[in-house]
């Protein structure tokens, strides 16, 4: 493995003494494993070719997630009551073995658990929900106090619907491992010295301890995604990145999940294709990034990586196995196995469990700071 960067090696100061207490989990010559996230309905095609990877890692926006906002849920007192029963029919249609011993990752992108990373429409309805429908709240406060207190209250019930969805997730699947994707909340900017939403680095991870803290308590596995919002090269311009940048965002990424993961596993998300919001959107990656995102979570702590996609068309499907036998197998092996070749098996393929198709979102995740995001 090439050694980093001098950019990215500051944030391997940081890691260093989470490190070293995680060599349970992954480094040289310690177990560290590669996971399919693919439940499309033909994936099940997918060839390995002699490496060996499970597809075991399922999920969605399952029950009755709102994507416009939690207050919807604030003010449907018979909210929790028809998710649950949504909640079980996804989760049941999808793993119907109540001994599944895989990964549910459950998918819920359009607003988080933390007020400065969701999307500012989403801010607006639940501000106006709380002056219209809760001003019980702001009634004898300074109007100063007002944003603190609908910001609070917007936490509080975030959580609360996390709480109650994993819990359930855990009691319908108990031999599963289960977790939200996306947290610790991405950031490409922050891990290259460049404040975001507000927060610097010393911000970032003083939020994940002191507000977040809960959902590291409540899930079984962690997974953040590394997703590739930039494509690196050299020289770099324009829309292309130094590497060196997107090694600080991956390192910084899997060093607090490690860091925050309380001992548990850790499994990065990580696709063949560039991110929605990179530019380059359903391109497959060049060697750098390939190369980045399989090797960095090892060298941060990381238990492995997830490898996720989803195909619409048979086309799709020959165009990742194409990648995948081309470009990527080598290197996938060589991560789980250092120095070890492995027989090239045409045989080999994943059992697969089918679930709905997600919904791509642009997150602004390649928006630099002081820039307008796409979505905001």
């Amino acid at each position: 493995m090439k050694s980093l960067s001098d950019r990215a090696r500051s944030f391997v100061a940081i890691a260093a003494g989470v490190v070293c207490a995680q060599f349970a989990h992954a480094g040289p010559g310690v177990g560290y494993d590669v996971h399919l996230a693919i439940q499309s309905r033909n994936a099940g095609a997918i060839q390995g070719r002699g490496v060996h990877m499970l597809n075991d890692i399922v999920g969605g926006a399952w029950g009755n997630y709102p994507p416009d906002g939690p207050h919807l849920i604030a003010d449907d007192p018979n909210f929790y009551a028809a998710h649950q029963v949504q909640f079980t029919a996804d989760l049941v249609s999808t793993i119907p073995d109540v001994n599944f011993k895989g990964m549910i990752v459950l998918d819920y992108e359009h607003w988080w658990p933390c007020w400065e990373w969701t999307d500012t429409a989403v801010q607006q309805r639940w501000d106006t929900y709380i002056r219209t429908k809760r001003p019980e709240l702001l009634a004898g406060k300074p109007s100063g106090e007002w944003p603190g207190i609908i910001q609070t209250e917007f936490k509080k019930e975030v959580r609360k619907f996390y709480e109650f969805t994993i819990n359930l997730a855990k009691t319908l699947r108990p031999k599963s491992k289960v977790s939200v994707y996306g947290l610790p909340l991405r950031s490409y900017w922050i891990f290259n010295s460049v404040p975001q939403y507000g927060f610097d680095l010393a911000g970032y991870r003083q939020l994940h301890e002191q507000q977040l803290g809960w959902y590291f308590d409540l899930v079984d596995v962690i997974c953040p995604s590394i997703y590739p919002v930039y494509k690196s090269g050299t020289p770099a311009g324009g829309q292309i990145h130094d590497p060196a940048e997107n090694e600080a965002y991956i390192l910084g990424m899997v060093s607090e999940s490690v860091r925050n993961s309380r001992g548990k596993p850790v499994y990065p998300f990580f696709t063949f294709k560039y991110h929605v919001s990179s530019g380059f959107y359903n391109q497959y990656l060049n060697a750098i990034n390939l190369r980045q995102g399989l090797e960095i979570p090892r060298q941060a702590g990381a238990t492995g990586v997830a490898i996720w996609d989803f195909f619409y068309t048979q086309d799709e499907l020959d165009g990742w196995q194409n990648y995948y036998d081309t470009v990527a197998r080598d290197h996938i092996n060589n991560v789980i196995y250092p120095g070890m070749p492995a027989n090239f098996d045409g045989s080999t393929t994943f059992p697969t469990t089918v679930t709905t198709p997600p919904i791509p979102v642009d997150d602004g995740a390649a928006t630099k700071p002081g820039e307008v995001p796409t979505n905001k």
